[in-house]
C-alpha cells in the first residue's frame, strides 16, 4: 500500500499538519501561564487555532492529489515501457515464426489490459489453430470459433462472450464462468484470426484499453505477415541453395542420370518422403520408364516398372502439362504402383521444356493428405529447377558432341585456321596451322599474333583489318613459293558477342599453276586467232569488190560471215583484254577525271541511243573529284556498261549515267528501263562467258564476257561493282571507285 505516491504523500502530510497544530497549542497554552481544564482549551487557544488546523489540513490534500498525479504519471510510464517492450518483441522477434516470442507477448498484453489468459488463434487451411496462449490449460476453456463470425464483420469491433469450457474438462472451485474480450487480428485488410483474452465476469468492460487493444492486434497481424515472409524467404532461400547444388552439379560435367539422381536424393532428403522418382519418357516404346529412384521403399519397387503414355495418373500430367495431387490413392481408380507398399497419398508434377514435357517427377508417401499447399508449391518449384538442369545436361552432352565434331573437323582441315582474342592473342590453332608456322599449339596459345605470323603481307593485312570491318581475302605468294588465299573475318558467339578475329589460309598453288597455264593458252590461243581473222577479214574485203553484181543471195552470205568474223575478232579482243587486266600488266595508274571519261563514253554512244529512240540523261556535279588508274581500262568498263543498257533497252526506253561523290568514293551509275534480269541469274552475271536469257533478247549480241572485265577492270583500281535488277523493269549498275590521294567529296 505505500508503494503508492498518494498514499505517502498524504500520510506524510497530515502527520505534519497534526505535528504543528499540536505545537501551536502548546505554545497558546504557554502565553497562558497556568494550567487549564479541557473544557477550556479551544476558548482557550482561540479562533485562530481553527484556522490554522483548516490550512494543515488543506495541505494534507493536496499532498494526497499531488501524489495521485505522481502514481497516475508512474502507471503510464510503466504501461508505454510494457508496450514498447510487446512492439519491440513483435519487431524484433529472434524466431521468425514467433513461436517463442508470442506467449511472452500474450503476458504482457494480458498485463497491460488486466486480464487473467490471453490466446492467439488462427486460420490454417480451414482448421482453427491455437498458435499461442499464456497457460497451457486455455485451450480447454476456449470453444470460441463456433460463436465468433469469420470474417470478422469489423476490424475495430470488440466481441464479449462467455467462455464455456468442455464437458470433459475437470473443473476446479476456481474455474469460475469467464467472460472473453476478441479481437480481430488484420493484415493488409486481410483477416488472420483472433486475439482472446479471458476476464473474470466481473471485469468485463475494458475502458480505455479498448483502443490500445485493437492497435496491439494490429501490431500482431503484422508481425505474423512478416513472419509468413520470413518463411517464404527461407522456403525460397532452400529452393535457391537447390538450384546452386544442382548448377554445380552440372558444371562439373555430370551425365544426365546422374544429375537425375542427385536431384531425386536430394529431394526425398529434404521432403522426408519414402519414395521419389523420375519416370522418363520413351517415345520409341511409347512408355514411361523410371530412370532415377530415392528413398526407403526402392527395395520394394517393382523390377523394370513400365507404364503406357495413355495410361495412369502420369499420362494426365503427360496430357494436361500441370502437377496433379492425390490426396487419396484409394480414391484413385487409374493409380498404377511402382511400389509393392501401402502408398496412400502422392504428387505428380511435370517435367516440362520449353517444347514439351520429357518426363514426370513423383512423390510419395504412406499417409494420407500428406501434401500441404507450401509443399506443393516447393516441390513443383523443385521440379521445374530439374526439367532446366535435365535439359542443360542434355544440351551440354550435345554441346560436346559438336565440340568433339568440330574439334575432329578442325584438326583433319588441311586449311589454316587461327583464332585470334580481343587482344590480339593466339587462343586457338590446327595443325596445318602448326606446320606452317612450325610452332606446337601448346607454345602458341596466349602469345600475341605478331610473334607468330611471320608472313609481312598477311600480319599487314591483319593490322589493317578492324573489329567493324567486313570480311577481308586476298591472295598472299609467301617466300617458300606456295601462294595462299588469306581470308580475315570477325568471331562471334551464338548471342553476336565479338570473340575476336579469325585467319583463314587455304593453299591455292596448285590453283594458281593452272590459272597461270590457262592464261598462258588463252593468250597463245588469241594471239595464233588473231592472225587468221586478219587475213580473213581482208579476203572479205577483196570478195565484195570481186562479186558484182551483187545478188541477194551473196549479199546476205557476206554480211552474214562479215558479222561471224567480227564477232569472232571482238571474243579474242576481249579475252586478251580480260587475261592483261587479271594478271596485273596493266599497272598504268595517272590521276583521272572519271566525269570526262563518263562524257566521252555516252557521246560514242549516242548514235547508237538516238537510232533506237532511246532518250539519254548525263548527269555530273561540278566539283568532282579526281580518281588515280588506266584512263582506257576505266573508260572501257564504263563504256560497256553503258553498251549494254543500250542493247537490252527497247526502243524509246530511258537510260542515265550519273556520276557523283559517295563519302571516299566516286560512284558511276548506269540505269536504264530495260527488260531487267531475272532475280536467278543475278550471281552469275559477272562470270566468264554467262548470258542470261531474257524473253525479247534472244537476238542481241554478245561474247559473256562484258561484265566479267568490268568486274576485273574495277577491282584492279580498288574498287567494287554491282548490279540491282527487277525483271520487266529494268536494271542499274553501279562502280565505286577510291579518290584520289588528298581528296574528298
Amino acid at each position: 500500500m505505500l508503494k503508492s505516491y498518494a498514499v505517502r504523500y498524504g500520510l506524510s502530510a497530515l502527520l505534519l499538519s497534526l505535528a504543528a497544530a499540536f505545537l501551536y497549542a502548546v505554545i497558546k497554552l504557554m502565553e497562558v501561564g497556568r494550567a487549564i481544564a479541557p473544557r477550556e482549551f479551544f476558548t482557550t487557544v482561540g479562533p485562530a487555532y481553527w484556522l490554522v488546523l483548516t490550512l494543515l489540513l488543506t495541505f494534507a490534500a493536496l499532498a494526497y492529489g499531488a501524489g495521485k498525479q505522481r502514481d497516475r504519471a508512474v502507471a503510464l510510464a510503466r504501461e508505454r515501457e510494457t508496450l514498447t517492450g510487446i512492439l519491440s518483441t513483435l519487431m524484433h522477434a529472434p524466431d521468425p515464426d514467433l513461436e517463442q516470442s508470442l506467449p511472452r507477448v500474450l503476458q504482457q498484453i494480458a498485463a497491460v489490459v488486466s486480464a487473467e489468459e490471453a490466446a492467439l488463434l488462427t486460420l490454417d487451411h480451414e482448421q482453427w489453430v491455437l498458435r499461442a496462449a499464456t497457460s497451457q490449460t486455455l485451450p480447454a476453456l476456449l470453444q470460441l470459433p463456433k460463436a465468433l463470425p469469420w470474417p470478422p464483420v469489423d476490424s475495430r469491433q470488440i466481441i464479449a462472450c462467455e467462455a464455456r469450457p468442455e464437458e470433459s474438462v475437470a473443473l476446479t472451485s476456481a474455474d469460475l464462468p469467464r467472460v472473453t474480450a476478441c479481437v480481430a487480428v488484420y493484415s493488409e485488410a486481410q483477416p488472420l484470426g483472433w486475439l482472446v483474452l479471458v476476464k473474470p465476469r466481473t471485469q468485463v468492460a475494458l475502458g480505455d484499453a479498448a483502443d490500445l487493444l485493437i492497435t496491439l492486434a494490429d501490431q500482431i497481424g503484422a508481425a505474423l505477415a512478416r513472419s509468413r515472409q520470413y518463411a517464404l524467404v527461407r522456403r525460397r532461400a532452400r529452393d535457391l541453395e537447390a538450384i546452386t547444388q544442382t548448377n554445380r552439379l552440372l558444371l562439373a560435367g555430370m551425365g544426365l542420370d546422374e544429375l537425375l539422381t542427385t536431384i531425386v536424393n536430394s529431394a526425398q532428403v529434404r521432403f522426408g518422403l519414402p519414395y521419389v522418382t523420375v519416370m522418363w519418357i520413351d517415345e520409341v516404346a511409347g512408355d514411361f520408364y523410371i530412370r532415377a529412384q530415392a528413398g526407403p521403399l526402392v527395395a520394394l519397387a517393382v523390377p523394370n516398372f513400365r507404364q503406357k503414355l495413355t495410361t495412369g495418373l502420369a499420362a494426365q500430367v503427360l496430357r494436361t502439362g500441370q502437377p496433379y495431387l492425390a490426396r487419396d490413392t484409394r480414391q484413385e481408380p487409374d493409380y498404377i504402383p511402382a511400389v509393392s507398399a501401402a502408398i496412400r497419398s502422392l504428387l505428380l508434377t511435370p517435367l516440362k521444356t520449353a517444347e514439351r514435357v520429357i518426363g514426370v517427377m513423383t512423390f510419395e508417401s504412406l499417409a494420407v493428405e500428406a501434401f500441404s499447399a507450401e509443399e506443393v508449391s516447393a516441390l513443383t518449384a523443385l521440379t521445374d529447377q530439374a526439367a532446366i538442369a535435365a535439359e542443360n545436361a542434355a544440351l551440354l552432352i550435345e554441346a560436346q558432341r559438336e565440340r568433339q565434331r568440330a574439334s575432329a573437323i578442325l584438326h583433319s582441315a588441311r586449311d589454316v585456321v587461327v583464332l585470334i582474342d580481343t587482344a590480339d592473342r593466339v587462343q586457338l590453332l590446327n595443325p596445318a596451322a602448326e606446320r606452317l608456322l612450325g610452332v606446337s599449339a601448346a607454345t602458341a596459345v596466349g602469345r600475341p599474333i605478331e610473334q607468330l605470323l611471320t608472313f609481312p603481307s598477311v600480319l599487314e593485312a591483319y593490322q589493317r583489318h578492324t573489329p567493324n570491318s567486313e570480311e577481308q581475302s586476298f591472295e598472299a605468294p609467301l617466300d617458300n613459293g606456295q601462294t595462299y588465299l588469306v581470308t580475315i573475318t570477325i568471331a562471334k558467339d551464338e548471342t553476336g558477342a565479338h570473340l575476336g578475329r579469325v585467319v583463314i589460309m587455304r593453299d591455292i598453288t596448285y590453283l594458281k599453276r593452272l590459272d597461270q597455264f590457262k592464261s598462258q593458252m588463252v593468250q597463245m590461243t588469241s594471239h595464233d586467232l588473231r592472225t587468221p581473222l586478219g587475213v580473213a577479214i581482208g579476203y572479205l574485203d577483196l570478195l565484195k569488190d570481186d562479186l558484182q553484181p551483187a545478188t541477194p543471195f551473196r549479199e546476205r552470205a557476206l554480211q552474214g560471215l562479215e558479222a561471224a568474223l567480227n564477232r569472232m575478232q571482238t571474243l579474242v579482243t576481249e579475252l586478251l583484254d580480260l587475261e592483261r587486266v587479271e594478271a596485273g600488266t596493266d599497272r598504268l595508274r595517272v590521276r583521272v577525271d572519271v566525269g570526262s571519261l563518263a562524257a566521252e563514253a555516252v557521246a560514242e554512244f549516242e548514235e547508237m541511243a538516238q537510232t533506237q529512240q532511246q532518250q539519254v540523261d548525263f548527269t555530273l556535279p561540278h566539283d568532282l573529284p579526281s580518281i588515280r588508274g588506266d584512263p582506257a581500262r576505266l573508260k572501257q568498263a564504263i563504256g560497256n556498261l553503258i553498251n549494254n543498257a543500250v542493247k537490252y533497252t527497247p526502243d524509246g526506253g530511258s537510260i542515265w549515267v550519273r556520276v557523283r561523290p559517295d563519302d571516299q568514293r566516286v560512284l558511276i551509275e548506269v540505269q536504264d528501263t530495260g527488260y531487267g534480269i531475272p532475280a536467278a541469274a543475278q550471281a552469275k552475271l559477272f562470270q566468264r562467258f554467262y548470258r542470261v536469257r531474257i524473253p525479247g533478247a534472244e537476238n542481241i549480241a554478245g561474247t559473256g564476257l562484258g561484265l566479267s572485265l568490268v568486274k576485273a577492270i574495277v577491282e584492279q583500281h580498288g574498287g567494287r561493282v554491282s548490279a540491282e535488277s527487277e525483271e520487266g523493269k529494268g536494271s542499274t549498275f553501279r562502280i565505286w571507285l577510291p579518290m584520289a590521294d588528298g581528296e574528298n567529296g
